[in-house]
């Protein structure tokens, strides 16, 4: 269970910053769009790799409820 938990104390604090950076998209520079995509992409994909060892290594999804900081996950 500690492990779950790490791994979903880690994929939370992740997509907090992934959600931060995406938010930066709408304000950037047309030049700098392409660039804040390409990090957004990078976190995307580091999100479901710890999501997909989660999986594998404890037989529990990581989170399938909507993302709210203050909603906890069963």
């Amino acid at each position: 269970m500690e492990e779950l938990l790490a791994s979903r104390t880690r994929y939370r604090t992740l997509k907090i910053e992934l959600l931060k950076l995406s938010k930066r998209i709408e304000g950037a520079d047309p030049e700098d769009i392409l660039f804040y995509q390409e990090i957004c992409e990078k976190y995307a994909s580091h999100l479901k790799a710890i999501e997909t060892a989660c999986y594998e290594r404890i037989g529990a999804s990581i989170c399938n409820c909507q993302f709210h900081s203050e909603q906890q996950c069963n």
